[in-house]
């Protein structure tokens, strides 16, 4: 975690810890389109979102709704003067005085390059790839880590199922970062003597402009299906959204387009720097075809032009063989041979919630999936059926979030893809039901029944995961089972299952 000493939202030197220095920056320089209000030059050391930790020297960055409350920043502008911010940044006109005020266009944006240019603009320094999609995104990082590693390089990550800055390993970011914590991140992956950066680019990161002041010299684009309508509300915003993600490409950086995909396969033609596109379905440059596929490893060939060569992962599923094409299309654009690339690719041999297996001698493989959407579910739902020789079981509980059209689309995909499906909560009905499904009361009520009643030749698939933050983590003394993964549930509930019973004979 990075020493923010106040809050996520305050960015100054303490950031970076000790042996660390910002760069100094003049708000006129930085702005110098901006509207303004009042005198003289306004340096900036620090800079704060939220009036109520300001300290006396801060710039003040009001921001439409902030991160604490959601109200708006332009409200309390004044206030944060009072407390001694030498300056305001806005996107809305304020009554303030007693300070100069530089109005801009979005103060998003403003925040985010303010940030960078603290940090001395590390992007300048370290070469920023950003994987943005549907799906895939924090796959494809690792695997294009591991890559990298083999290949010798130096590189950082941020990605939800980890950061590494360096020097040491953390747990992974949330949905989207802050803008102060992206930039004081790539910081330190600059002074670590990274040479490159791989990051995981959310939608809401991108409608936040949390990346604004970023560089990326690379831009992978896994898949856009329709999500997070929720947050987004419509299919276009949601896919405009994530379009944004090509604006901060340097004018020379590469761009990665999934072939198979034909929501961002559409850019291809707008897209005026080079070009790379992988795929499985349709014609591609960087292509790949399963050759053999069991329950516990498939083996693929991964062709760019006249070359090719044979890769084995012990994580199966063309889904997952689509993001190893992603990993390998960026590598390839960096100078990596094939054979290197394969090496990086099989050292991945297992992630947390990614049809990860659990094998406890039980004699039918089971899945722990993160599978958290109609599509997701498909295709984890996909491979079961391509190995089952009897039953595909299923366990969900998701449905109780997300909108009317969602549950009916994932009844949809159990009744196609399952033959029983055990919820935490009844799903729409659908015409013409083939699957047998049962409700119980909780998560871990399901994975038990899953688990007691499957059989060999069955195949066992726990849909979306419980986050992985624990993965591999056995319980301290006192907690819960409530604290458990998916994954360590399932491996207790397999143990006790195998474990032979004890009887007393007179």
């Amino acid at each position: 975690m990075l020493p923010f000493n106040r809050s996520g939202n305050q960015f100054s030197e303490e950031n970076l810890g000790s042996g660390h220095r910002q760069s100094v920056i003049r708000l006129g320089e930085l702005f110098p389109s901006a509207t303004r209000t009042g005198t003289g030059e306004v340096i900036v050391t620090s800079c704060v979102t939220d009036w109520r930790k300001v300290e006396p020297g801060d710039v003040f960055v009001a921001l439409p709704d902030c991160d604490l409350d959601g109200d708006d920043g332009h409200l309390h502008a004044q206030r944060a003067v009072s407390h001694g911010a030498i300056a305001v940044v806005c996107e809305q006109p304020v009554p303030v005085f007693d300070a100069p005020t530089y109005l801009v266009p979005d103060s998003r944006i403003a925040l985010g390059e303010i940030c960078q240019a603290l940090m001395g603009h590390p992007c300048d320094s370290l070469e920023v790839i950003g994987v943005t999609g549907t799906h895939g995104k924090s796959t494809t990082i690792a695997l294009l880590e591991s890559i990298f590693t083999a290949a010798g390089k130096q590189c950082g990550k941020l990605s939800s199922l980890g950061c590494y800055d360096g020097m040491a390993y953390s747990a992974g970011m949330s949905d989207a970062p802050s803008a102060p914590d992206f930039a004081a991140r790539l910081a330190r992956m600059v002074a670590a003597g990274c040479t490159h950066a791989i990051v995981e680019i959310s939608s809401q990161a991108l409608s936040q402009a949390r990346i604004a002041g970023m560089k990326l010299g690379a831009v992978c684009v896994t898949n856009v299906t329709d999500a997070h309508l929720d947050r987004h509300n419509t299919v276009q915003c949601y896919r405009d959204t994530k379009r944004r993600v090509l604006e901060y490409l340097s004018p020379v950086g590469m761009t990665v387009l999934n072939a198979d995909d034909p929501v961002s396969l559409k850019w291809l033609d707008q897209i005026e720097g080079p070009v790379l596109t992988y795929g499985l379905e349709r014609q591609a440059e960087i292509a790949a075809s399963v050759v053999d596929c069991q329950a516990n490893e498939q083996t693929f060939v991964l062709t760019a032009g006249s070359d090719s060569v044979a890769v084995r992962t012990t994580i199966i599923g063309e889904h997952h063989v689509s993001n190893c094409l992603a990993a390998a299309t960026l590598s390839l654009s960096y100078g990596i041979d094939l054979q290197t690339i394969a090496s990086g690719l099989e050292a991945i041999e297992q992630l947390p919630a990614r049809m990860e297996r659990v094998d406890c001698g039980q004699g039918f493989p089971v899945f722990v999936d993160a599978a958290d959407s109609p599509e997701a579910l498909r295709a984890s739902l996909r491979v079961a059926r391509r190995l089952a020789e009897h039953r595909v079981i299923c366990v969900w509980d998701k449905a109780a979030s997300g909108v009317g059209s969602e549950h009916l689309a994932i009844s949809q995909v159990l009744n196609r893809l399952a033959d029983l499906a055990i919820v935490t909560r009844a799903l729409p009905c659908c015409e013409h039901t083939n699957t047998d499904v049962e409700v119980v009361a909780n998560r871990n009520e399901a994975i038990a029944c899953a688990v007691a009643i499957a059989e060999p030749g069955d195949v066992v698939v726990i849909a979306g995961s419980r986050a992985a933050a624990r993965h591999g983590q056995g319980l301290a003394f006192g907690e819960s089972d409530d604290a458990m993964t998916d994954r360590e549930v399932t491996r207790q509930l397999l143990y006790a299952r195998e474990q032979p019973t004890l009887r007393l004979i007179a």
